[in-house]
């Protein structure tokens, strides 16, 4: 590394000297533009620690659990076996309420429990849509495989141990991020406990579901009851009326899928955020330029690639793909260039725009793969070399990214002392 440096050096020095050193600097640029870069990173954050190792060590083994939102990949790629189901049909929806607008036994069984299902919107009364919010089901508890050295990563599940789980874009009885048909997608969750939170009472999780099968499909009910959190405040008191139809949604497997899942494929996966090396303060550095997942699955010889922000404006090129065309690509009807900001809350930028994906043959270690920024005449790659000033950092694969002009050591105050010993938890 240092004799790299040196080399980065005599190029400013050669073309200080020189009248004209234009062939010199297309080939030297990039050294030039990644030492300038290395010493503002060490300016703002100090010296790394010899040892640092941007987290590509230790964040290999990770899961995508919960809500998936990223409904123009289902039924592609990793998501092949999860098409997006049918909408409710009128006949549908009449044979569900005419079981479920009938007073129902008092259970909380579950006749089925799947781990990976989609839950799709059926029905809400008025009451449901006014006072239900928060749908959720349930999902193991990780467990750290090594919680000495890492307490979160990698991890096992453990399905003896619950704990609840938000359904996205559920609440208040109605979907908010399709107008027509509800529905969301979850995996490595389970179907056996249903509950809602209610907001006249203080917000209590209430558990009161029903689970039926009618024909070919499971259907959970929730009935609406709320609590008063001081005996003066009746207007918070509901009681429930044992008809479980003020919110209803039926539970769609995916294909293939069994009751429980035993033995699953263990899933790799992180998250790499990026600097395009055009930090020149302190200021400058929110890891957004480019911020992607990495995955693959256990025995299957893919990788897949999914983009999801894109704050930088320089060409940049993920696996030799450039990410602004991608989103491009994608989103036909939208004005996007390299100059666009994508999914980093710019006021100028294209916001809330839907992940892009792609594949790549064979299994790719996260360090592995080619991050290069298009800058002065040169394609550069991003590095994260240990004990060297890092443009691209591995993270777990849920982590929030920083808006456009957030400093990353404004939005995770610990990310300097990260720096300087990566033993830290710093998010």
């Amino acid at each position: 590394m240092k004799k790299y440096l040196m080399t980065g050096m005599a190029a400013i020095v050669a073309c200080a000297a020189m009248t004209s050193c234009s062939n010199h600097e297309a080939t030297d640029g990039g050294q030039i533009v990644e030492m300038k870069y290395e010493s503002v990173f060490k300016q703002t954050f100090g010296e790394p620690a010899a040892n640092q190792d941007w987290g590509f060590a230790s964040r290999v083994l990770g899961g995508t659990r919960g809500a998936r939102p990223e409904s123009n990949m289902w039924g592609t790629g990793e998501l092949a076996n999860y098409p997006k189901p049918a909408d409710i049909t009128s006949e549908e929806l009449a044979a569900v309420l005419a079981v479920f607008n009938q007073e129902g036994e008092e259970h909380y069984t579950a006749l089925v429990d799947f781990h990976n299902f989609f839950v799709q919107q059926v029905y809400s009364t008025e009451l449901g849509r006014s006072h239900m919010n928060k749908l959720q089901c349930v999902e193991p508890v990780k467990v750290p495989d090594n919680p000495e050295v890492d307490p979160y990563w990698p991890y096992t599940l453990d399905w003896n141990n619950l704990q609840a789980c938000h359904v996205s874009n559920f609440n208040t009885g109605a979907y908010s991020g399709n107008k027509d048909q509800g529905c969301m997608l979850m995996l490595d969750c389970s179907t056996s406990d249903w509950s809602y939170s209610q907001s006249q009472g203080g917000g209590q999780d209430i558990h009161f579901f029903r689970m039926e099968k009618i024909g070919d499909y499971y259907y959970v009910g929730l009935d609406y009851a709320s609590f008063r959190q001081a005996s003066e405040n009746e207007n918070e008191q509901y009681d429930r009326d044992c008809v479980y139809n003020d919110w209803i949604v039926k539970i769609v497997p995916g294909n293939g899928e069994s009751s429980h899942i035993v033995n699953k494929a263990k899933q790799y996966e992180c998250r790499i955020i990026c600097e395009d090396l055009t930090a020149s303060t302190g200021t400058d550095f929110d890891f957004n330029d480019v911020v992607f997942n990495l995955k693959y699955t256990e025995g299957v010889n893919k990788t897949f690639v999914t983009i999801y922000a894109a704050g930088g404006t320089l060409p940049l090129y993920v696996a030799g793909k450039e990410v602004h065309q991608l989103f491009k690509e994608a989103n036909p009807d939208k004005t996007i260039t390299t100059k666009t900001m994508i999914n980093t809350g710019y006021a100028g930028g294209a916001n809330d725009l839907a992940p892009v994906s792609f594949e790549l043959e064979g299994q790719i270690s996260p360090a592995d793969v080619e991050v290069r920024v298009e800058k002065e005449g040169a394609l550069i790659p991003l590095k994260s070399e240990v004990g060297e000033p890092a443009a691209k950092i591995a993270v777990n694969p849920d982590f929030e990214w920083c808006a456009e002009f957030q400093p990353i050591q404004q939005k995770y105050p610990n990310f300097s002392n990260f720096v300087k010993d990566g033993n830290i938890n710093w998010y």
